[in-house]
């Protein structure tokens, strides 16, 4: 996995390697670029040269919102975490869908989940499964299907991308899913919890504009993991 950290000030240039690789169960399969400022980040920039990008919110010249906008115009599923010591700047991170808002001072229990599940979360979004749009069989990206429904005795997914058909059971791909951000709306339909954007009563509206329901069995299910998972990505 590679790694880019910006920041102005060495020391923690240093701590952050050396923090990510102290995760033991990732077996230290980190490697890291350092810069010192975000212009020197965007020189050589592209598409998919990093799994994660680490930002220091206050560096001269470009500060790491600014030069987050910039990665966003390139790279759109990079994992972007800002890391500064004050807490003012924690709302204009969700302009550009940053995962994480880390305080250089925070406990250090904290700080390390932190980096944790900035980790996870990319090996959750690089899984894949196989399904089929009519011709071939593709890759289909997990966070980039939308929800999952039974379609005449096949599973229809719906994506960011188009629709696939794949064979099997909804329980059988609930399971395959479990340890990702997947509930049920109804016993016929999954939903990625990650690409929901609100829900307003039993309505779970996407991040596409589509609506779903959720049944009267599952909508307080389907709330508190659409809590949980928001307050995780501030937490």
């Amino acid at each position: 996995m590679k790694i880019a950290i910006c920041d102005d000030e060495e020391k923690f240039l240093t701590k952050i390697e050396e923090d990510l690789s102290s995760l033991q169960s990732y077996d230290n399969e980190f490697s890291f670029d350092e810069f010192k400022t975000g212009r020197e980040l965007l020189a050589d920039f592209c598409e998919d040269k990093y799994a994660i990008i680490i930002l220091d919110i206050e560096m001269p010249g470009l500060n790491g919102l600014e030069t987050a906008e910039f990665i966003r115009k390139i790279d759109e599923k990079v994992i972007i975490i800002f890391l500064t010591s004050y807490e003012k700047f924690a709302c204009q991170g969700y302009a550009v869908r940053a995962f994480r808002y880390i305080l250089k001072n925070q406990p250090h229990s904290i700080y390390m989940k932190q980096l944790d599940d900035a980790v996870r979360e990319y090996y959750r979004n690089t899984r894949y499964i196989i399904a089929s749009d009519g011709g071939k069989d593709e890759k289909i990206p997990t966070d980039d299907i939308l929800y999952i429904e039974v379609f005449s005795h096949k599973l229809l997914i719906h994506t960011k991308n188009g629709n696939y058909f794949t064979k099997g059971t909804l329980s059988e791909l609930e399971a395959q899913l479990s340890d990702l951000l997947f509930a049920r709306l109804d016993k016929s339909t999954l939903a990625n919890i990650a690409n929901i954007d609100y829900i307003r009563k039993n309505q779970v509206i996407l991040t596409n504009g589509d609506t779903l329901f959720a049944s009267r069995n599952h909508i307080k299910n389907i709330k508190q993991c659409f809590m949980d998972y928001s307050r995780s990505r501030w937490s």
